[in-house]
């Protein structure tokens, strides 16, 4: 019996999956709800469009329900999900390598909006650092997302990944000093390789 005023402990992962595998709905909507930021930021150091993120992620769920069956719930659900979403984003990138297009430019402009000139600058620094970090290793490029741009703990990222907090520490300081590098000479400043 719970004590008054207490919750009950959440159900892990690995349980949620096991109920999701009887066929309970509300189990993997839970599941969904936990792993929906940090599958959405997976996807997102693949993929550069909103849109094919916001796809990536909707597939990445997709195919999770489809293989539940699959899942063996005496290993961690989290790495098992990251993999899956790993694959769509490749199988997208892949798929997409031959259809980039550009945006439009716009023809007038509003009062108070910058101008071309900071626009095309600000495309052109926002397109340097997208390629830089798409240049790192997949695992350092995954690492540094969910860590430094959506702000998971290095605990959280080492559970969603399935690596241990060293090895995400390892990653994130190799990713940043890899970008500091990387956009200090492509912005014609100086770097501190050692940093």
């Amino acid at each position: 019996m719970d004590e008054p005023g207490r919750r009950p402990a959440e159900p892990t992962d690995e349980a949620l999956a096991e109920r999701v595998q009887r066929g309970d709905r509300d189990a993997m909507e839970r599941l969904v709800l936990r792993y929906l930021r940090p599958i959405h930021s997976v996807t997102a150091s693949y993929l550069r469009d909103r849109t094919e993120v916001e796809d990536a992620v909707q597939e990445t769920f997709l195919r999770a329900i489809q293989r539940i069956d699959g899942y063996q719930s005496d290993r961690p659900f989290a790495p098992w999900l990251y993999q899956i979403a790993r694959n769509v984003a490749r199988s997208r990138l892949t798929l997409n390598a031959n259809r980039r297009t550009e945006p439009l430019p716009v023809d007038g402009l509003e009062e108070g909006a910058p101008g071309p000139d900071v626009v095309t600058e600000r495309a052109e620094i926002r397109e340097l650092v997208d390629a830089a970090i798409a240049d790192l290793p997949e695992q350092r490029r995954t690492a540094f997302r969910l860590h430094d741009v959506e702000g998971y703990t290095t605990n959280e990222v080492a559970r969603i990944m399935g690596l241990s907090s060293g090895t995400v520490r390892s990653h994130v300081h190799h990713a940043r000093r890899a970008l500091r590098k990387a956009l200090g000479s492509s912005l014609g400043e100086p770097t501190n390789a050692g940093g």
